[in-house]
């Protein structure tokens, strides 16, 4: 019998073109509720599921293996090229978000000594004082009894420590414009054909490039972010970042940085309202380490259990409730061929709540993260942050800032949902509450 010609047998080189399950599905179900859509789907068909064949084929990806793969170790092969980062470009210019390669690297480079822990822990008192601000409008509403909507209250606060800390100067009435267009720039995040998203995008450039102007005509280093900018320097090249540099890079970091750090502000109030034992077990622990004092960035090692509520309110519901990748190149993840131009997307929501590697996964329990709990959990089951060398430059700040306001709020008030107000995750540009959240202020 003749033997195979050589080209007939398989290529070990080249990845087994075995494809995921499709189950198929409405799109309509995804567009209505993804969240769900998600856990359903990786629940009846695996860690990796295709739930779009056309134009591009989509896949879930819901093991933290895989999550590595696409994130660490095969990083170089999936690129952010998806439709939301795309939107998210046409803001802001070519920010570290979404620029890739060469490009990105060099940004990060530069970018990356502004967000060195020794520089963001003198950002503490900023955070502080905004609290302190807030807190004593609450106290005028603590006595003549009105509620507090926590979810506007948390992002009013967060735009203000964003825009001082980002620009290192009170903007006066430019503050108040600046907070109007972000927030209206992320709403219209949803409807990227609405003219006013445009609008309003260059109404913020515009505000932007004149604060950049003002601050390099007379530059002082006055240890914000954009100072670090200002006189960041890439160390390969020694050239510095111009102004429309600047400027795509500030407004990444306002848009990404201001609403993520609220959602999980206003969803740890939720949790902890229906917790009471472990909001009261934060507020003793706070009161303990601080006594009548204001918080600083050294009373957080402290506070462990202030932590460990963040880390859960951020596993429970993660403001970037999705990561989106394209493939450059074929690849396998899991035993599944990837075909170039594959679309990954990864849900936090559903890897989060991945019953292999989380007890009990809609269960508040800050308990979860404590070291001896944590010990042996998969790295990249919990990933609020992303991970890999495209991990949020800003994590270290957010978690910062969340864990001082927590802290600035704890040691005054508790906060109580209204009664028979349901809450439920609704999935926009961040993972927001589905309605206002009235919360009354209990000394």
């Amino acid at each position: 019998m003749a033997q195979p010609s050589p080209s007939a047998q398989p290529d070990p080189s080249q990845p087994a073109r075995r494809l995921p399950p499709a189950p198929g599905g409405r799109l309509r179900d995804m567009v209505r509720d993804p969240l769900q859509f998600f856990l359903n789907l990786t629940a009846q068909n695996g860690d990796v599921v295709c739930y779009r064949s056309a134009p591009d084929p989509a896949y879930i990806v819901n093991h933290p293996d895989y999550v590595r793969h696409v994130l660490v170790d095969n990083n170089r092969n999936y690129t952010k090229a998806t439709s939301s980062n795309q939107v998210f470009d046409k803001i802001v210019g070519e920010g570290l978000l979404t620029s890739e390669g060469e490009t990105w690297r060099r940004q990060r480079r530069m970018m990356q000594p502004a967000f060195h822990h020794a520089r963001i822990e003198h950002l503490d008192g900023l955070i502080v004082s905004a609290a302190r601000a807030m807190l004593e409008g609450w106290d005028r509403l603590y006595e003549s009894g009105q509620p507090v909507d926590i979810a506007r209250e948390m992002a009013a606060l967060t735009l203000n420590i964003t825009t001082q800390a980002l620009f290192g100067v009170d903007l006066g009435e430019d503050a108040r414009r600046v907070g109007e267009l972000v927030n209206r720039g992320v709403a219209f995040l949803e409807k990227p054909s609405d003219p006013r998203l445009v609008e309003s995008a260059e109404e913020i450039k515009a505000i932007t490039r004149r604060i950049i102007r003002q601050r390099k005509q007379d530059f002082k280093d006055a240890g914000d972010l954009l100072s670090s900018l200002i006189l960041s320097r890439d160390p390969e090249t020694g050239m510095g970042m111009d102004d429309e540099q600047l400027r795509s890079q500030v407004m990444t970091l306002m848009l990404a940085g201001y609403e993520t750090t609220a959602n999980a502000l206003a969803w740890t109030w939720v949790l902890l309202s229906q917790n009471p034992e472990a909001a009261g077990r934060m507020t003793r622990e706070v009161r303990s380490a601080l006594g009548e004092r204001e918080p600083a960035y050294p009373d957080l090692e402290n506070m462990p259990y202030t932590r460990l509520v963040l880390n859960e309110s951020l596993r429970m519901f993660p403001p970037a409730w999705t990561l989106g990748r394209r493939a450059v190149g074929e690849d396998e993840i899991g035993g599944w061929y990837v075909a170039p131009g594959t679309v990954i997307a990864i849900c936090t929501y559903a890897l989060h709540r991945h019953p292999a590697f989380w007890d009990r996964p809609e269960v508040f329990d800050p308990e979860r993260f404590s070291p001896e709990n944590s010990a042996g959990r998969n790295k990249y089951a919990y990933v609020p942050f992303g991970g890999g060398p495209r991990q949020c430059i800003g994590n270290m700040f957010g978690l910062m800032e969340a864990s001082l306001i927590l802290a600035c709020i704890a040691r005054r008030y508790e906060l109580r949902l209204v009664p028979g107000t349901e809450v439920k995750p609704q999935a926009l540009f961040v993972l927001r509450p589905s309605r206002d959240l009235m919360m009354s202020l209990q000394r």
